[in-house]
């Protein structure tokens, strides 16, 4: 896989294929353990304001660019990513892989009973896949311990994590030396999605880059800020490291009012 630098991040640039394809097989050699987060223009914005954050995403974690906006700031930084590698898209595509390999898979997170319901519809779809382990995102503190012990038990080479940003990547990134599993993918909502408690915009405004829109209409209140405040502010930050230059879109450090 090829890398841009984008925000001051290193993006990989490949394919939903190829990406599940190295996925799986990086789960089945388990030589060196590989976390995996999706940045989209509301992650940009979130790293602007949160050091924290934004130290696990610069801590040697593959990043795919996820969603029109990060397509749009590439292009103008120079470059043309050759697919919209987003979590809820190589999902299935991973399941189908990784069912043929025979890797494990583990689910975390999301309301009880939806990453139940995600595993039965997805086992549909590739019905050798083999769900090792499963839990919601409503736990204890206390009981972290606990439940990273299940996971190791399981066998799981896979594990999923549903918490949303920036909460699912601070808690894999305390956690992960703790974890004997070769490959962790923070993926925010797509539980939710694939067990229909949550619908997908149609694939027409998927093509159009749109599917942020018809998750506002979805959820108005809820994603008020995100999508119709956070939107004009992640291009309005995009526009003005262009104007400053190709290279500052590249490489300048992203945190507000850092030099």
């Amino acid at each position: 896989m090829n890398q841009i630098p984008l925000f001051g991040l290193k993006i990989e640039d490949t394919t939903l294929a190829d990406a599940s394809a190295n996925i799986v097989n990086d789960a089945r050699s388990g030589v060196q353990r590989k976390i995996i987060y999706f940045v989209n223009a509301h992650c940009i914005n979130i790293a602007a304001v949160d050091i924290d954050y934004l130290s696990v995403l610069q801590d040697g974690a593959t990043l795919f660019a996820d969603g029109s906006g990060m397509r749009l700031a590439a292009r103008l930084a120079g470059f043309s990513l050759k697919d919209n590698v987003n979590g809820t898209d190589l999902f299935p595509v991973i399941c189908h892989d990784a069912a043929a390999a025979g890797v494990k898979l583990a689910l975390l997170g999301a309301r009880p009973g939806v990453a139940e319901r995600c595993a039965e519809k997805m086992k549909i779809q590739s019905p050798k896949l083999d769900v090792a382990w499963i839990h919601d995102g409503y736990f204890k503190q206390d009981t972290e311990d606990d439940i990273i012990d299940a996971i190791n038990r399981s066998g799981a080479e896979i594990l999923f994590v549903a918490m949303g940003v920036p909460m699912q990547e601070l808690w894999i990134a305390r956690h992960v030396n703790k974890l004997n599993v070769a490959v962790v993918l923070g993926v925010g909502a797509l539980f939710d999605f694939y067990s229909g408690a949550m619908p997908r915009a149609p694939q027409w405004m998927r093509r159009l880059g749109l599917e942020w829109l018809f998750r506002y209409m979805m959820e108005p209140r809820r994603m008020f800020v995100r999508y119709v405040v956070g939107n004009p502010v992640f291009i309005i930050r995009t526009l003005w490291r262009c104007l400053k230059g190709q290279k500052n879109l590249q490489e300048a450090a992203l945190l507000d009012g850092k030099k």
